[in-house]
C-alpha cells in the first residue's frame, strides 16, 4: 500500500486573492479556498453556481483580453474574462483550482465523465505504433477503449498484474508509451505501489530519448486528494472520477 511522504492531513499555506492561510486537507477539501476572483462575488460563503453559456463582453478590447488568456493562460490571481463557457467558466474554473492545489498540481482540467478523461490522456499520450501496459484489473469501459477503440489506431495493449513489478517489467517493449493503472482497483480494491512504479519507470526512461518516454498515468477512481496525491511521485498524469 502507498503512503505519502509527509503527514496526510497537513497542506501547505493557501496562496491566493484574500486567501492566505494554512489548514488541514480535509479542511481545505471541504471549503476549497476562502476567496476567489473567479466569482465577482467573492465573498459568498458557498460560490453561486454559473448557468451561462455566453458572457457580455462590453467592447473588443475585452473579448480580446479573454481570449489572449484563454490561449496564453494567466496568473491564478487575475481577473478572468468569460467569453464561453466551452472555453472556461466560474463554476468549472473554482473546482479545477481547489482539486489542482488539492493534488498539489498546477493546473486542473474536468470532464464531463471519467471515461472522457481516460481517453483524452491516453489519446495525448500515444500514438498509432505505441504501447501500452495496463493493470489487468481495471473499469469494464476502460478495457473496452483499449481493446476495442485504440486498438484500431494500431495501439497495443498488454495487460499484466501491476503489484509485480517484475511482470510490469517483463511486459514492457520499446514502443511502449504508458503504464496505466486504477489504484485502488476498480472493483477488487488492490493497491498499486506507485513510489516503486514510478521507480521502474525513471529506471526505463533513463536510456530512452524525449520522444520514447514512458508516462504513468493513473485512475484513482477510489481514491481522493485525502489520502493518495499520485503527483508527489513524480510526474504522474492522473484521471480523478
Amino acid at each position: 500500500m502507498t503512503t505519502n511522504r509527509r503527514d496526510r492531513d497537513s497542506y501547505p499555506a493557501m496562496d491566493g486573492a484574500g486567501d492566505r492561510r494554512k489548514v488541514g486537507m480535509s479542511t481545505f477539501l471541504i471549503h476549497g479556498k476562502a476567496q476567489t476572483v473567479r466569482w465577482d462575488f467573492s465573498h459568498h460563503t458557498v460560490p453561486p453556481l454559473s448557468s451561462s453559456v455566453t458572457y457580455r463582453l462590453d467592447s473588443a478590447e475585452r473579448g480580446g483580453r479573454g481570449f489572449l488568456q484563454f490561449g496564453r493562460g494567466r496568473e491564478e490571481d487575475a481577473e478572468p474574462v468569460y467569453i464561453y463557457d466551452r472555453l472556461d467558466e466560474p463554476t468549472r474554473s473554482i473546482l479545477e483550482d481547489d482539486l489542482a492545489k488539492a493534488e498539489g498540481g498546477e493546473i486542473c482540467c474536468t470532464f464531463s465523465t471519467g471515461m472522457a478523461a481516460i481517453a483524452a490522456a491516453l489519446g495525448i499520450l500515444t500514438k498509432p505504433g505505441d504501447h501500452i501496459v495496463a493493470y489487468g484489473t481495471i473499469y469494464g469501459c476502460t478495457y473496452s477503449l483499449l481493446t476495442r477503440w485504440l486498438s484500431r489506431l494500431q495501439i497495443g495493449t498488454t495487460f499484466c498484474d501491476f503489484t509485480d513489478l517484475q511482470a510490469v517489467r517483463a511486459a514492457v517493449r520499446p514502443e511502449t508509451r504508458v503504464l496505466y493503472a486504477e489504484t485502488p482497483a476498480n472493483p477488487t480494491m488492490e493497491m498499486v505501489d506507485l513510489e516503486a512504479l514510478c521507480a521502474l519507470r525513471d529506471e526505463l526512461n533513463a536510456t530512452r530519448s524525449a520522444d520514447q518516454k514512458v508516462r504513468v498515468l493513473v485512475d484513482n477512481t477510489f481514491a481522493s486528494p485525502y489520502c493518495q496525491r499520485p503527483l508527489e511521485w513524480g510526474r504522474i498524469w492522473r484521471s480523478s472520477p
